[in-house]
């Protein structure tokens, strides 16, 4: 905790851990609206993916919400209209094999160049895959432009708790987001 914790969380912490959830695939699954498909002794059963991952709190050996001897069979991805205008934006040290500092998956879906919904997923800077429902809420009904992708960043940080080494992860974060923003915004579909 005290340690040498550069690539460690700022988002979803708790006193128990700080270990960042390294994984690329799920900030994807988790702003597509994305359910998996559980099986185990007792049956089959769906949850949100966004439901699937638990942060530390006082048990960080338990990282997931599945049961013993449950496994997952399958993910759903839904058809939204967001899905059509989707990216993700992976920040690293590195090019090759390695885990993010800070990424995005950001989905869009625009009217005229308002926002009517954004899905928002940070990766390398949270504990679990991290939904940033905060930002989201902050873009519905504007225009992505400079001052509402600043607003949107600083929204999905405004709860970010930094330690020594890790603080340039706040500023990285937001970076990041805003230029996933800007370049979702900007595709063609």
């Amino acid at each position: 905790m005290e340690g040498f914790n550069r690539s460690h969380a700022v988002l979803g912490v708790s006193d128990n851990c700080i270990a960042t959830y390294p994984g690329d695939f799920a900030q994807a699954l988790i702003a597509l609206d994305a359910s998996a498909e559980i099986a185990g002794d007792r049956g089959t059963r769906n949850i949100p993916f966004a439901a699937l991952h638990r942060r530390p709190g006082d048990a960080p050996d338990i990282e997931t919400t599945l049961q013993p001897g449950e496994m997952i069979m399958s993910f759903f991805v839904p058809a939204g209209p967001w899905a059509r205008r989707s990216l993700y934006l992976k920040v690293r040290d590195r090019k090759s094999y390695e885990f993010a500092l800070a990424s995005a998956a950001v989905a869009l879906d625009l009217s005229d160049g308002i926002v009517r919904n954004a899905r928002i997923a940070l990766g390398g800077v949270a504990t679990v895959p991290w939904r940033a429902s905060t930002a989201e809420a902050v873009l519905k009904g504007k225009p992505v432009n400079d001052e509402t992708k600043k607003a949107a960043a600083a929204a999905a940080f405004a709860g970010a708790g930094a330690r020594q080494h890790n603080r340039f992860k706040i500023e990285l974060g937001q970076r990041t987001l805003m230029q996933a923003l800007g370049q979702t915004a900007a595709m063609e579909i």
